[in-house]
């Protein structure tokens, strides 16, 4: 037999390979979310509504949309999601702007959402997704460059810039430190020096500083975050009522729709501080079982990343991982008081239909990641 007729073994992603893992404990979170927000919102859905299922309708509707995107995204072949990531950006930077126009709504002092058909979308839950394939395309692109700082890691931050400018416009503190981390993340996975990683980790945090100090009431959001009880009944009220809500659930909490969080006493409790609510209602043994939801989260993102059929694989699967575990840290140290109030929600658990629509997108990632990983075919 010639050369020429000699078989080729190549690489090819072997379609239906399924994270069952993954699958199953992303299930259990949004069942345990829909259960808690029911729990949390019933009662003010009602007042407010004349729903007691209100939020979790919108909230189902989102899941659906994101479950329908998420299809698109596991049925896409692997190369084309290479395709899809200039798009997805185009179609994030402009609907980032469209936010910042008279077309923008504004709720709570924050332009952040577009009102289509009466159903209000928060583009900035899917820019996120839109850097990660972005800056994981253009680092596949110049994988083992990453020595070259200003030809190719000053570009890979210009990527992201206008995403977090027009973040800092709304303005989204918290999404904009989200999507700032995102970016360090897929640079560090990339093989960018721990040099220039903390460089430029220092100088996003002193940008960081500045812009709380700049700005009254971030400012003021810091100074209550330091001593909540200087002012339990202003900018530390939140965090306090977090906390008492922690507190008096104990080890087994005081039963489903048994605390008192939804009765108005802590501001956010469906959304923002959920996780508060799970404390009050199912104490440590329900904090402890979504926490470890949420290692089993990440646990199979970082493993699926590992195991990723190419860089730009490893780079998808490793924003979304990181993009997962920032913001779980994030709420989770806001409402135990470890860090400053951000206004990030809880991943599957807190209320908003854009939110749980580009989180399940960004699991359908990590499966699409997953059954990619290659197998011999001829």
């Amino acid at each position: 037999m010639s050369t020429a007729e000699v078989p080729m073994v190549r690489v090819v992603p072997s379609e239906g390979r399924v994270d069952w893992a993954l699958v199953v404990i992303v299930g259990l979170l949004v069942g345990f979310g829909m259960i808690m927000l029911v729990s949390a919102s019933s009662l003010s859905a009602d007042k407010d509504y004349g729903n007691g299922l209100h939020y979790l309708t919108r909230q189902a509707g989102g899941l659906a949309g994101g479950i329908v995107a998420g299809w698109f995204v596991l049925t896409r072949p692997w190369g084309q999601l290479r395709r899809l990531a200039l798009p997805a950006f185009v179609v994030a930077v402009v609907s980032l702007i469209i936010v910042l126009t008279p077309l923008g709504v504004e709720a709570n002092g924050a332009q952040r959402w577009i009102s289509l058909g009466g159903i209000n979308v928060q583009p900035s839950e899917f820019a996120k997704l839109a850097v990660i394939l972005m800056l994981a395309n253009y680092l596949d692109a110049n994988a083992g460059r990453l020595h070259d700082v200003v030809g190719v890691v000053f570009p890979a931050i210009a990527i992201v810039a206008p995403i977090l400018l027009f973040l800092m416009f709304e303005p989204d503190f918290g999404t904009t430190v989200v999507t700032a981390g995102i970016a360090g993340v897929l640079l560090f996975v990339a093989g960018l020096r721990l040099l220039w990683v903390f460089g430029l980790g220092a100088i996003a945090t002193a940008g960081g500083v500045v812009l709380i100090a700049i700005e009254p009431y971030r400012l003021e959001r810091f100074l209550s975050f330091l001593d909540p009880f200087a002012d339990p009944e202003g900018a530390g009220y939140q965090v306090v009522q977090g906390w008492i809500a922690l507190a008096s659930g104990g080890v087994a909490g005081a039963g489903l729709a048994g605390g008192s969080s939804q009765l108005g006493f802590l501001p956010e409790a469906h959304n923002d501080f959920i996780a508060a609510v799970v404390g009050e209602e199912l104490g440590a043994i329900g904090w402890i079982a979504m926490v470890l939801l949420y290692v089993g989260l990440i646990w199979r993102g970082t493993r699926i990343a590992a195991r990723a059929p190419d860089l730009f694989g490893t780079l998808v699967a490793s924003g979304v991982s990181g993009m997962f575990a920032m913001q779980i840290l994030v709420n989770l140290g806001v409402v135990g008081g470890l860090l400053p109030a951000k206004g990030l929600v809880l991943p599957f658990m807190s209320y908003g239909a854009s939110a749980i629509a580009a989180h399940t997108i960004g699991v359908a990632l990590l499966l699409r990641t997953a059954a990619a990983t290659g197998r011999p075919s001829t």
